[in-house]
């Protein structure tokens, strides 16, 4: 059947569209695919202090080794972990618990049980990272798990740097003297 000239002009503009329009969504795409995916290291620290009077800074530079030498006099560390590559909306699960069997016959839990949430916020200027989350606290005892939830609310992390490390403290429960301190790089 042939094509009539209003037929063909409607097809012309729609393959010019197609044309050009479609290599820029396509660019489009890969730019915002490829910052999506450009991965960071998250360290994270948790510290447990020895007394109830201990003050955390809120910023502390150096290396882990540096952090937890300065630290150390007043807490222990209870983890401390670099993640693999993450990327923008990543989970990071972090567990560190002892399970145990009560004089009951029950399992009972003991330690922490966290779930970090890490945003890359940046934009083609500047890099803007957060992090967020839950933790359990779990202790075990005679009757089973008592959990104790904290909610980790948003904070932006320090710009990455190769330089120095810029350890921000994220979360602190003065009551049960833990400390969540963290790093991107």
């Amino acid at each position: 059947m042939p094509m009539n000239l209003y037929t063909a002009a409607s097809l012309f503009r729609k393959a010019s569209f197609a044309i050009v329009i479609l290599p820029l969504l396509l660019a489009s795409s890969f730019v915002t695919h490829a910052q999506a995916l450009e991965s960071r290291h998250v360290n994270l620290v948790a510290f447990q202090a020895d007394h109830s009077s201990v003050n955390f800074d809120s910023i502390i530079t150096g290396n882990l080794g540096e952090l937890i030498t300065n630290l150390e006099k007043n807490a222990h560390v209870l983890f401390a972990t670099r993640t693999a590559g993450v990327v923008d909306r990543d989970v990071i699960n972090l567990q560190s618990d002892v399970l145990r069997m009560t004089d009951k016959n029950t399992l009972a839990n003991g330690g922490l049980n966290c779930r970090f949430i890490f945003d890359d916020e940046s934009d083609e200027d500047s890099a803007f990272y957060s992090i967020s989350g839950i933790c359990d606290q779990l202790v075990a005892g005679y009757e089973g798990t008592q959990k104790k939830h904290a909610v980790i609310k948003r904070t932006m992390l320090s710009d990455p740097s190769t330089t120095f490390n810029v350890w921000t403290k994220f979360y602190e429960d003065k009551v049960s003297g833990m400390v969540f301190y963290v790093d991107i790089d």
